[in-house]
């Protein structure tokens, strides 16, 4: 009687630890941990760091600035560009300006009045010749000398009025296209050192909580190598292996719902679900010997901010949309 009591007692142990065994994966779910794509902030050159505008543990706003770097050759060079650009300014007003100076074309207007009075005299002689001669009363000569005075009055008056309209007149186009030409050369330089100046200051590209800080004021940053790691909400994912035989019953867009020691449930939203399986997860991710075949999952969680990266997860399938 006491035999059979004990195979009882060990044929029940049996069948329950047969049970908890060789139930299926999608029964106790899969392990994951909150997984963070960190965004790298760096600099495009080597510099000094002069100035750092925020902590660890900061939220950084979009565009706002982070950090400044040592700048002063760049300043010089947006100095000196823009002095050449208003040099070439110069130049094109000039080579538009009229090829006289004002003064010389007041000297101008004062000799053109002149020689307009000795026309107008000359003219009014020259009446009063012919009209002499027609009443018999003046000389062939002194019509001739009239003739003459007249000729010379105009000839003076129209050269001066033909100096003053080409004092008037800008400079040759080739020395007009080429003053442009050089404007437009000194606008790119200006623009190019304000660029390059413009690097010297960092932004960040999104909004989010600063990880860590690698470099303080006074230190060199090498160019290319981080100076800040920030993590934007949307950057957090959950990410977990499915063994190969519950890979059919998950799809991208599926809901998910997860546990964590310390927090909350959650649920987040399947959106990358790798093509190949891996053979070799970490065993901390397996739960037997036999789920070798997996495939990696990431799901975004609907509340990001809450979850603390790198903590372990457990994950059930939940309702598709």
């Amino acid at each position: 009687m006491k035999r059979l009591a004990a195979l009882v007692v060990v044929l029940a142990l049996a069948i329950a630890a047969g049970f908890i065994f060789l139930r299926h994966d999608d029964d106790q779910g899969w392990l994951g941990w909150v997984e963070a794509d960190m965004v790298y902030v760096g600099a495009t050159s080597t510099a000094r760091l002069t100035e750092l505008t925020v902590s660890e543990g900061d939220i950084a706003t979009k565009d706002a600035t982070l950090f400044s770097l040592q700048a002063d050759s760049e300043k010089a060079a947006v100095d000196t560009a823009s002095a050449n650009l208003k040099k070439a300014e110069a130049a094109l007003s000039l080579a538009r300006a009229p090829m006289d100076r004002e003064q010389e074309l007041e000297a101008l207007e004062a000799s053109r009045a002149e020689a307009q009075a000795a026309f107008d005299y000359a003219q009014k002689a020259l009446t009063r010749a012919q009209a002499l001669v027609k009443q018999q009363s003046g000389t062939e000569a002194n019509l001739d000398d009239a003739v003459s005075n007249y000729a010379q009055a105009k000839a003076a008056l129209d050269k001066i009025n033909a100096q003053i309209a080409l004092g008037k007149l800008p400079q040759r186009d080739q020395q007009i296209s080429q003053a442009e030409q050089q404007v437009a050369a000194a606008e790119g330089d200006l623009a190019n050192a304000r660029a390059t100046l413009a690097l010297k200051t960092v932004t960040s590209p999104a909004t989010g909580k600063v990880q860590q800080v690698y470099y303080r004021v006074g230190e060199v940053a090498p160019a290319g190598r981080p100076v800040i790691s920030l993590l934007p909400p949307e950057n957090v994912n959950i990410e977990f292996f499915v063994p190969e035989q519950s890979r059919a019953g998950i799809a991208t867009g599926d809901r998910i719902s997860f546990t964590c020691d310390g927090c909350e449930a959650g649920e987040a939203t399947v959106s990358f679900i790798a093509e190949d399986a891996e053979y070799t997860p970490p065993e901390i991710f397996s739960r037997e010997e036999r789920a070798k075949m997996v495939y990696r999952v990431r799901a975004r969680p609907s509340d990001p901010a809450t979850l603390p990266v790198g903590l372990p997860v457990e994950v059930t399938l939940g309702s598709r949309p």
